[in-house]
């Protein structure tokens, strides 16, 4: 057997079909990461209407004993660190999914819960969400 019968004989892909693979990889690359981008969001927003739903819960424990909501305004995590001295929540996440801090606005029997860092501000008051 010679040299040459055993190269060209040889398998493997040619640079065209290489750069087709290539090419329906990126094309279903293309497809699908706007998909995952979406999902991300859609957990951080669920992520933040939890935080607000457990947080809303505590308040309405403290409103019950208290009959008035901490008069305050400012960052969530550190207007409502009384929840935590008290026992009526175990934590209060310092900052949404996004990084930012939650705001806080309270009076005496209303509060406002918001989060700045989606599109449309997600806005959670006394039991509800507001547009």
């Amino acid at each position: 057997m010679e040299i040459r019968d055993f190269v060209r004989n040889e398998t493997g892909l040619s640079l065209i079909e290489l750069f087709v693979i290539i090419l329906i990889l990126a094309i279903l690359a293309s497809i699908f990461i706007p998909f995952y981008f979406e999902i991300l969001e859609r957990k951080r927003i669920s992520k933040v209407r939890e935080d607000f739903e457990n947080i809303g819960f505590a308040l309405e424990q403290y409103f019950k004993t208290n009959k008035t909501y901490p008069v305050k305004d400012g960052e969530l995590n550190i207007c409502l660190k009384e929840l935590i001295d008290k026992e009526y929540i175990g934590s209060i996440p310092e900052k949404d999914p996004w990084g930012k801090p939650y705001l806080y606005s309270g009076k005496e029997k209303v509060y406002i819960f918001t989060c700045i860092s989606t599109e449309l501000n997600i806005r959670y008051s006394n039991g509800k969400y507001i547009p």
